[in-house]
């Protein structure tokens, strides 16, 4: 399993548990840390980085949502909005 923590902002219907169950269902193990828009995410070693960015973009409002998502292992951090010029693409930062 990989860990990530991610920080929500605009999640579909402002609900960030159904974004849990969204993410769930796509086979990730979430647990909604104390800050109520945070996660943390766990990646099964067996589903790629393309579905993985597919599902967190799945839990964001299409015009306005985004996401900073940071990797425990690697520490690389990766921002995603789908506001702007690039809406929806992972951005290192």
């Amino acid at each position: 399993m990989r860990t990530y923590f991610g920080e929500f902002n605009r999640v579909i219907d402002d609900n960030i548990r159904r974004a849990m169950r969204v993410l769930q269902s796509w086979g990730l193990n979430v647990q909604l840390l104390p800050h109520k828009t945070a996660l943390r995410i766990e990646r099964p070693e067996d589903m790629s980085w393309a579905d993985f960015k597919r599902a967190i973009r799945g839990v964001l409002q299409p015009r306005r949502g985004s996401v900073m998502i940071s990797s425990e292992t690697s520490g690389r951090t990766y921002v995603c909005s789908n506001r702007g010029n690039q809406p929806g693409a992972f951005q290192r930062q």
